[in-house]
């Protein structure tokens, strides 16, 4: 199967689309173009080559983040004040499709799109929050680590998505 990652659209037929969580499916089929045409996040869909209908997504938005949320090892040598960041506000798959790595895929393409936006406008790290445990463990399976006091939020620094793509 090609796929392809394509900035959300209204020609996406989004709305046979089932990940299992009524809110991930709700946020796709009821709020998403709201969100686009107000500038408080951008969706990116996975879709088949010449196709439309959505098979998975996720979300980015801004974010910054408290500077006393994050472990001392992470804080040195950075200043006392919220810290830049984006926001991996949701990442999906249609439950049809589990199993083929398309997750990691959406992750993967996630993870360029964070470098590119932290050359062009200076991001420390990604954070998610996790909609459950199951989500948290995938995230962390991919190098994120839970924030000490907010186990269902996690994050990742910039630096370690440049070292890991080999920027």
């Amino acid at each position: 199967m090609t796929t392809l990652i394509e900035r959300f659209a209204s020609k996406h037929d989004r709305f046979a689309f089932d990940c299992g969580k009524p809110s991930l499916n709700d946020f796709l089929t009821r709020h998403v173009s709201q969100y686009e045409k107000r500038n408080l996040a951008r969706t990116y869909v996975l879709v088949r080559e010449g196709e439309v209908k959505v098979l998975g997504y996720y979300t980015l938005a801004g974010s910054a983040v408290e500077f006393d949320t994050l472990p001392t090892d992470v804080t040195k040598k950075l200043p006392e004040h919220p810290i830049p960041a984006i926001l991996l506000a949701r990442l999906a798959v249609d439950r049809s499709l589990r199993g083929q790595r398309l997750g990691a895929r959406l992750l993967r393409d996630c993870f360029a799109r964070c470098l590119l936006l932290a050359d062009q406008i200076g991001i420390h790290l990604l954070k998610v929050d996790a909609i459950d445990d199951d989500a948290a463990q995938f995230y962390e399976h991919f190098g994120f680590t839970r924030f000490p006091d907010q186990p269902d939020q996690l994050f990742i620094p910039i630096s370690v998505i440049r070292q890991a793509a080999g920027t």
